[in-house]
């Protein structure tokens, strides 16, 4: 295939994405692929691409002849590694234009200054060139390709490689929206909110109904902390708090829909054609989540707690109804949350937490989804501005 060619028919499949919102590896690996097809002695290219989850500093996408493509999250200490202070891809960060060195091979020069490069050589590799990625926001991110050919990446390899770049940061731009959109919404609206936006569910006032279970949590002595903590330790003990109910949740199948400064809101969804025995799973899920939340806040370590608190605990209450989830607010500034008669009985009843001594409560309507959970009713009680009594049960917790 000609030059010419070559470059049209990649930079047609970039540019026409064809209505497929393919996952940034997937581009990655068809990219390679293509490339290859049209002359370029490839045998991997591996892409980073700077991330916005609160965790996770960069996505490194990676294709290698034979082997496929693949993705891996880099944590946000990556950038403080010896690798990385020692690496292409910081030179990349730091503006350098491109990054070329010949391995192996004609023209090779040593030693290499890079132990990637050592790495490389050793496997095989004989050509090696590192670019940088520039969105239209200004952002530098980046892309290396790799050759083990015997006479490395030709002139007219590079010129491809370059004259392709311009269409293959848009590919990539608009692939990494995609992620970088569904992260923000997730990290700070929930799974299922996120998942209801992205649909094209943003008017305001529209919601659906929908049975859930729910469970809300909150600190123990907060107010007190509060008054006593400088501002970053406070900041650190609601980011422990939140962590130990979070993830039980998140692994029993729930989300978090409400952050209210001491208190998490979380939902365990239903289908509406679920059956009685899948209801039952779920609120099982629900109770041990609740359960799991409470031993992990029983079991933290001193060295995870601010200096000056010694321990944390909370108060946690389950219940089961309809719930309205959808948007709430002003014209300018909405919200997508879960509202109800439901929520306002959970909120109320993990109030009766402190005086009734229990960390675990759970409403009737909650306690009959779950027969074989060892429940034990506590007597009926008046929820603030609720209208009837409710007989309200203790969850047996599981620490130790």
């Amino acid at each position: 295939m000609s030059g010419a060619a070559a470059e049209g028919g990649v930079a047609q499949w970039l540019a026409d994405h064809g209505g497929l919102a393919l996952e940034g590896e997937r581009v990655v690996g068809e990219l390679a692929e293509r490339l290859v097809a049209a002359g370029v002695p490839l045998r991997r290219v591996m892409v980073a691409l700077n991330d916005v989850h609160p965790e996770v500093g960069a996505r490194a996408f990676r294709w290698e002849r034979g082997l496929g493509h693949s993705l891996d999250l880099l944590p946000l200490t990556a950038r403080t590694q010896p690798d990385y202070l020692v690496s292409p891809v910081r030179l990349i960060h730091d503006g350098a234009a491109a990054v070329r060195r010949r391995i192996a091979g004609p023209g090779a020069e040593g030693p290499l200054e890079f132990p990637v490069l050592e790495d490389l050589k050793a496997e095989g590799y004989t050509d090696y060139m590192a670019m940088p990625l520039t969105f239209s926001d200004g952002s530098r991110h980046f892309v290396s390709w790799a050759s083990d050919a015997p006479e490395g990446f030709s002139t007219d390899a590079l010129t491809l490689l370059y004259d392709l770049m311009p269409l293959i940061c848009l590919r990539m731009e608009i692939a990494h929206a995609r992620v970088t959109s569904r992260t923000l919404l997730e990290t700070y609206l929930g799974a299922l909110a996120a998942n209801r936006i992205l649909a094209g569910r943003i008017r305001r006032s529209e919601s659906e109904a929908l049975a859930a279970v729910l469970l809300f949590a909150d600190m123990r002595g907060f107010t007190h902390q509060a008054e006593r903590l400088g501002a970053g330790d406070l900041v650190a003990l609601l980011n422990v708090f939140y962590d130990a109910i979070a993830a039980p949740v998140a692994a029993h199948g729930g989300d978090v829909v409400k952050l209210v400064g001491d208190g998490i809101l979380t939902v365990f969804p239903i289908e509406p054609e679920a059956s009685r025995e899948m209801l039952e799973e779920v609120a099982v899920h629900a109770a041990h989540a609740a359960q799991d939340a409470d031993r992990a806040l029983s079991g933290l370590a001193p060295e995870e707690l601010p200096e000056s608190v010694s321990a944390v605990a909370g108060g946690f209450a389950l219940g089961y109804g309809p719930v309205s989830f959808g948007n709430v607010g002003s014209r300018a500034r909405l919200d997508f949350t879960v509202i109800g008669p439901t929520v306002n009985e959970v909120v109320r009843i993990e109030t009766l937490t402190k005086t009734l001594g229990a960390p675990i409560l759970a409403s009737s309507a909650f306690a009959a989804l779950v027969p074989g959970v060892p429940l034990a009713s506590l007597g009926v009680h008046v929820l603030k501005g609720m209208r009837a009594p409710q007989e309200i049960f203790s969850l047996r917790p599981r620490r130790g």
